[in-house]
């Protein structure tokens, strides 16, 4: 059985607009964030047997991931620059000027594949995409919440693990951010299933470890960034 772990676009420009300073990061008694990826990439898929794929643009280094968990990397059809929401003058480009990567084009470079795990940048756009095309080709395909752009904020509540991504721990943290901020159960429900109601995110397969009460006992943690 085949199984990979496939993160998008890890590039200095995606990811240093998520990072602070080590000044910050050492005052917080926080670990860097870079740093606590490359190990989820390794407890959570190497060490599980799966093969991790890294997708970049050709005309980008990859940034932020060790290169010793890296088994292949593949290119996208397009550069940065073509994708890129804004110009090289720093102003933002019409939609119809965006192009974005072609999924199938991944897909045929990732090759035959039984289960397939998808993170990366960004969560709500590329990510989704890729998962969804994956899963519409018949493929066993779950999205990695917590190790995608959202990683930068959620490695630091007391509930995330290093070693295992359940999606129904990563459902009960955004129902208690929800309530934290004073949504109403119900909302809080609407927006999950709207924003999440895709197949790619599996909250429905797994059951939850952790309580939603218990899910910011840490306080030191925080929810800024």
């Amino acid at each position: 059985m085949k199984k990979v772990f496939l993160y998008l676009y890890p590039i200095e420009e995606y990811q240093r607009v998520l990072t602070f300073s080590d000044k910050y990061y050492i005052e917080h008694n926080l670990e860097r964030p870079e740093i606590v990826l490359n190990e989820c990439i390794k407890k959570r898929y190497i060490d599980n047997g799966y093969e991790v794929v890294i997708a970049n643009y050709p005309d980008k280094e990859v940034f932020g991931i060790n290169l010793e968990n890296i088994s292949r990397i593949i290119n996208t059809d397009v550069t940065f620059k073509e994708a890129s929401g804004y110009r090289e003058d720093g102003s933002e480009k019409p939609i119809e000027e965006v192009k974005y990567p072609s999924e199938e084009f991944l897909l045929e470079q990732v090759g035959n594949v039984d289960e397939i795990v998808v993170g990366g940048f960004h969560v709500y756009d590329c990510v989704k995409r890729v998962a969804e095309h994956f899963y519409e080709k018949g493929i066993d395909t779950m999205v990695d919440l917590e190790l995608t752009d959202l990683l930068y904020t959620v490695y630091r509540q007391s509930y995330f693990n290093k070693e295992i991504y359940n999606p129904a721990n990563y459902k009960q943290y955004m129902i208690a951010l929800g309530l934290r901020c004073g949504e109403r159960l119900e909302e809080i429900h609407d927006n999950l299933n709207k924003r999440f109601g895709s197949p790619i995110y599996r909250f429905n397969d797994y059951e939850p470890t952790i309580s939603v009460e218990e899910v910011f006992k840490d306080e030191k943690r925080g929810l800024r960034r």
